[in-house]
């Protein structure tokens, strides 16, 4: 019987300036414990480019160094070590993310449905369990080479389209992705169990605490209306 070889994944990093500090160690303390008769790891990376450009690059190289998957790993994102072996279960899918929640906007998760024309958020419970979505994330994410070199290049795009009931919307390459994906009919997955840190400059999101924190900057936004005597004052989150 042949022997089965193991996966070969490439490691993407890309940072348009530098990464933060803490996600620095983080990453180095999950990849020095990355170690598997399974798979071997092929580090890539590009910095000062726009993400989609970013990308584009780096499945060049993924393809060039025969690799089975990449492994998308954000610069502003702390992940949990065991993420690499529970996004694996789904290697044979198209592409499979940790669940991220914004870190601004009332901190929803990046999950979503399509309806007709239109992308409706999804929350997904904390409980484990792996669900099929329409769209999901980049920055904690397994893409198949082997479904991804299905499409046609370039492959991550950044486009600004008009969605009914709210006007022109700047689609990023990741949903685009995920949009690529549906219409072959493959499907795109997001891992309960792996529940990623979205790292701001004051605070960093989880999807475990994203709802405490949506009441917390609340209650900053009153403070510092009061403080500067401005009705709906407003300011921007990290």
């Amino acid at each position: 019987m042949e022997e089965k070889k193991p996966l070969r994944i490439a490691l993407c990093l890309h940072a348009y300036n530098f990464i933060d500090f803490d996600v620095y160690f983080n990453h180095l303390w999950c990849i020095a414990h990355w170690r598997s008769p399974n798979y071997e790891l092929v580090f890539c990376g590009k910095k000062g480019l726009d993400n989609a450009t970013a990308r584009n690059e780096l499945m060049k190289v993924a393809n060039e160094k025969k690799c089975t998957h990449m492994l998308f790993l954000d610069a502003d994102h702390l992940v949990p070590v065991e993420m690499l072996d529970c996004l694996l279960q789904l290697s044979d899918e198209a592409i499979v993310s940790g669940l991220v929640c914004k870190r601004g906007e009332g901190f929803p998760q990046v999950a979503f449905n399509k309806v007709g024309d239109s992308y409706v958020a999804v929350e997904l419970p904390l409980d484990g369990k792996q669900y099929q979505v329409y769209a999901c994330a980049f920055g904690c994410t397994l893409v198949s080479m082997h479904h991804l070199n299905k499409l046609k290049e370039p492959v991550f795009r950044d486009n600004c389209v008009e969605l009914p009931g709210r006007g022109l919307c700047n689609l990023r390459s990741d949903i685009l992705l995920c949009d690529s994906f549906n219409k072959i009919g493959e499907k795109c997955w997001i891992d309960t169990r792996v529940l990623v840190g979205h790292h701001g400059i004051n605070r960093v999101v989880y999807p475990q605490n994203a709802k405490t924190l949506r009441g917390v900057v609340d209650l900053e936004r009153s403070d510092e209306a009061l403080k500067k005597g401005q009705e709906g004052f407003f300011y921007d989150i990290p």
